[in-house]
């Protein structure tokens, strides 16, 4: 059987990433345009892993008010960066911190907690599946999982959901976890948000 010539499959490659790249990854989700200001509740971590990220900058960055950091407070963070810079205002973290005590296990309850803490915002509400590092030190990537769902807080209703399946996340350049940890955390918000636009 005669194979294919080297420079046949080198355009047959090309041209499938080319395709690829021309490919929206993700279809924009234009939102009520009642919906202004997004309220990020505490993520809800359903591994089973503590999933701690350790260093003193870290601290200053991500929260003040304890020396430990999880990868649920960096997921909170970088969701009200990314939120913030795409043009939502975001409701004050304090104030969602301190109305969320304890934390909320359902989108439902998120809701509640906006709602009864008087803020004029939706609720978002993350849900960590899975989040685990392939390797300890220098590890080359991390695997995640994530649910996010917008719940208008006034009636419960779901005005946007999506699920982050488990995959690979890479985490080039890192020297330990918690590094790894950080860097999933930013690319897979900054992904799973993307679609949400201002209608």
């Amino acid at each position: 059987m005669k194979r294919p010539s080297l420079s046949r499959t080198r355009s047959g490659y090309l041209l499938a990433v080319l395709l690829c790249a021309c490919k929206p990854l993700v279809a924009p989700v234009p939102l009520p345009s009642e919906v202004r200001s997004i309220a990020v509740l505490p993520p809800l971590n359903r591994t089973g892993d503590d999933l701690v990220v350790s260093g003193s900058s870290l601290l200053e960055r991500y929260v003040l008010r304890s020396d430990r950091v999880t990868v649920p407070d960096v997921l909170a963070w970088e969701a009200q960066q990314q939120l913030a810079a795409s043009g939502w205002t975001v409701a004050d973290p304090a104030t969602v911190e301190a109305a969320a005590t304890p934390p909320p296990a359902t989108a439902a309850e998120a809701a509640a907690i906006v709602r009864g803490a008087g803020l004029a915002a939706s609720a978002l509400f993350i849900e960590v599946r899975r989040c685990e590092t392939e390797g300890v030190f220098q590890p080359s990537s991390v695997i995640v999982a994530l649910a996010l769902t917008l719940v208008d807080a006034t009636d419960g209703r779901t005005l946007w959901k999506t699920d982050y399946p488990a995959r690979p996340v890479a985490t080039p350049g890192v020297a330990n976890t918690g590094e790894a940890y950080i860097l999933a955390s930013q690319k897979v918000i900054k992904e799973a948000l993307a679609p949400l636009v201002r209608s």
